[in-house]
């Protein structure tokens, strides 16, 4: 409720701060590309963590080893894996480019981050990888809790896998798996270290999301009063997830 700029006093201007907000097109801007962000990371979370914890709670060879490498992406420093995922999307000498040019899939090196449509999708892509093994831990210990012998009675009654899976499988771990949703989806809308360390919020704001544009505007533009504005007013969606 203030104009709080980092080496001067504050005086207060009422809602003066959020009205500017609302008048900004980039602030706009970075909520759709926040809905965007969110919804299509977890999105994908949920679908490959469920995929993941159904072949992990088969009986397969080396079961308990991939397992452990399922949560490892998880484990990592974020800034250990992001820099990592930022050498692989590298135009020059990355190892994406590398394999799609030598399966011929590409004419030429892409720009993974040079474009705001390629870079969201890049960003998305990291943000996934990460949080797949929170889901599929958590859906993993749901479908430990099944019963085998209701599986076992489905079978010989001539059910197949896909209605196994719809009719058995899906309302068992429902609970779980929304409830992880919705927890990877707040810390989704929280997310600031994937996108600030590979895009810085570019190109062209392409993935400026409000978290990014929170950071902008209060530590490189000073802006304090502004910054936290934009903080406050990602608080509802947060509090009706909660």
């Amino acid at each position: 409720f203030t104009d709080k700029v980092v080496g001067s006093g504050a005086a207060f201007i009422g809602l003066g701060n959020y009205i500017e907000l609302v008048k900004d097109s980039l602030f706009w801007k970075a909520v759709w590309n926040t809905a965007v962000f969110t919804l299509v990371a977890v999105i994908g979370k949920t679908v490959f963590g469920m995929i993941m914890a159904l072949v992990l709670n088969e009986k397969i060879v080396c079961r308990n080893v991939f397992r452990v490498l399922l949560f490892l992406p998880w484990t990592i420093p974020t800034i250990v894996s992001v820099f990592t995922w930022q050498w692989i999307y590298s135009d020059v000498g990355g190892v994406l480019n590398y394999l799609l040019l030598k399966a011929h899939l590409i004419a030429k090196p892409v720009g993974w981050l040079a474009s705001p449509d390629l870079a969201m999708f890049s960003v998305i892509l990291v943000n996934v990888w990460r949080g797949i093994p929170f889901m599929g831990i958590a859906i993993l210990a749901g479908l430990q809790t099944l019963s085998k012998e209701m599986y076992e009675a489905a079978m010989l009654d001539g059910a197949g896998a896909f209605k196994r899976f719809i009719y058995m499988t899906l309302p068992s771990v429902k609970e779980v798996t929304v409830l992880a949703a919705v927890m990877t989806t707040i810390w989704t809308l929280n997310d600031f270290e994937i996108i600030w360390l590979l895009t810085r919020g570019g190109p062209s704001n392409g993935t400026q999301v409000l978290s990014t544009l929170s950071y902008t505007i209060g530590f490189l533009n000073m802006s304090l009063g502004k910054a936290i504005a934009i903080a406050i007013m990602t608080m509802p969606p947060l509090i009706m997830l909660i």
